[in-house]
């Protein structure tokens, strides 16, 4: 039996009513608090009898505040998960629930169908089991933002995947704000004749370390805009992944209408050609600043003019590498990918995440080597790090395996990035190290508050002993003391 109580808000109320139903010696078995005005209690005793239920009314109406006791067939809660499972089990196109690890919660009729599994069996399986290529581990951490249109297989079927997280709070990118997600599966079509530029990029992972977290940040919060997007960053840097994440982040992925081009492939007639098509469509260019000049221009026209309506989503090396009326319409939404040689901390990460996608998972990396990999300023960031592990892993193939060692790494990239010998025209070198060192103890004072610049603190992230630092402070005037 099911009961409504209308009371008015006291503190207590609850305790009183509660202990009419201990001195029944009813077992209550769930309950809850809510209504239009929030003025109802819901309590559900499945063990209550007719005649039971007669007194604890007249007792539950002697209690100050209860207004009303009635009996109903459903308590709220119930009312909403049978109206929505019925909902569920009638839509054609499967839907589910993960947990953060990718355990499925719940699951409709039509994803039991997909799956090849009766209904009672899908709850508690894991997702990765009937989408092995998903990849979920990035999906489950860190970014919350929803995805669309990510091209899945199961069992030799095609469909297009959305991805909504469920959030505990509004903190945009917070990792422990994520309950779990929930998915829904849309059959794709694949014509026989569909030309390389119209099929979308490859899913892609943001490894949002050091950085890049920002960058990632950023990327969540511009691709669902309508506006164009710009990515810079130097070579291997990331920008292509980037690329293809943004349209997965656009809600424009759902309709699967895309364009992709590298930018010397971007001519005038693939621009004619794109500005043919609708308000739904995507058009993604790699290397912008690769395609031809009047190609560039041209664009430009249109996006000034209004007359370019797909969304335009693209890649280059650095903003200023376009001509200025794309610099003017970029320069509120770019995202500028910070280079591997600014994420040192990070290296170890990137390297483990790079073994892993290379089917590595028992290559580990021992400090050394980490440390090495730290040393190096990657004129060619995870591209160029991608293939020293690579050449890496072969060496380690050669002697039976193990773990990476310092001697398994071939040839680094020593050259710094600098231009040194330019900057440090007319300086001796003492005098180059002094510049150096005052401008590192500047930046390291501007990135902490006026409480937390202690010579101590400086002296750990430094590596060197307080006094020194201390001293240094002061030859360089920077001391707050």
């Amino acid at each position: 039996m099911r009961i409504e109580i209308t009371c008015t808000d006291r503190v207590g109320i609850l305790q009183e009513i509660m202990e009419i139903f201990s001195n029944f010696r009813v077992n209550v078995r769930t309950g809850e608090i809510g209504g239009d005005s929030g003025d109802k209690v819901y309590l559900s005793a499945p063990e209550l009898l007719v005649a039971q239920y007669q007194s604890i009314e007249r007792a539950l109406l002697r209690v100050p505040g209860v207004k009303k006791v009635r009996r109903i067939a459903l308590i709220p809660s119930e009312r909403r998960h049978f109206e929505l499972d019925t909902l569920l089990r009638h839509v054609a196109f499967p839907v589910l629930s993960v947990d953060r690890e990718g355990a499925i919660v719940a699951a409709n009729l039509a994803a039991a169908r997909a799956f090849g599994v009766s209904l009672d069996q899908v709850p508690g399986m894991h997702l990765q089991r009937f989408l092995p290529r998903l990849q979920l581990e990035e999906l489950l951490r860190g970014i919350t933002a929803p995805r669309y249109g990510f091209p899945v297989t199961v069992r030799g079927r095609d469909y297009l995947l959305d991805w909504s997280p469920l959030a505990l709070t509004d903190v945009a990118g917070d990792v422990r704000s994520l309950a779990g997600a929930v998915l829904t599966l849309q059959r794709r079509e694949m014509p026989q004749d569909q030309e390389p530029s119209r099929e979308p990029p490859p899913p892609s992972v943001l490894w949002d370390f050091d950085r890049r977290r920002e960058c990632c940040l950023r990327l969540q919060q511009l691709a669902p805009l309508p506006d164009a997007l710009l990515i810079t960053g130097e070579r291997g840097s990331g920008k292509s992944t980037f690329l293809s994440a943004a349209y997965y982040l656009s809600p424009l992925a759902e309709y699967g209408d895309v364009r992709h081009f590298s930018g010397g492939e971007f001519t005038l007639q693939a621009l004619a050609e794109t500005t043919a098509l609708a308000q739904t469509a995507v058009l993604l260019v790699d290397d912008l600043d690769l395609a031809p000049e009047a190609t560039q221009r041209g664009l430009a026209e249109c996006l000034l003019h209004g007359r370019f309506p797909p969304r335009l989503i693209t890649a280059a090396r650095a903003l200023d590498r376009l001509p200025a009326p794309l610099r003017q319409l970029f320069s509120t939404n770019v995202i500028s990918l910070p280079p591997l040689r600014f994420m040192r901390p990070a290296i170890g990460k990137f390297a483990d995440m790079i073994l892993r996608d290379l089917g590595e998972r028992e290559a580990s990396l021992v400090d050394e080597v980490v440390h090495t990999l730290q040393l190096c300023d990657w004129p060619t960031n995870l591209t160029g790090l991608c293939g020293h592990l690579q050449g890496a892993l072969g060496h380690r193939h050669a002697r039976n395996g193990g773990a990476l060692t310092v001697q398994d790494l071939p040839g680094l990239p020593i050259e710094e990035r600098l231009p040194w010998r330019v900057w440090g025209r007319g300086l001796s070198l003492p005098e180059q190290m002094e510049k150096v060192e005052r401008a590192i103890l500047a930046e390291l004072l501007a990135e902490t508050s006026a409480g937390e610049q202690s010579s101590r603190e400086l002296a750990r992230q430094l590596g060197i002993s307080h006094t020194a630092v201390a001293n240094k402070l002061r030859k360089y005037g920077l001391s707050r003391e």
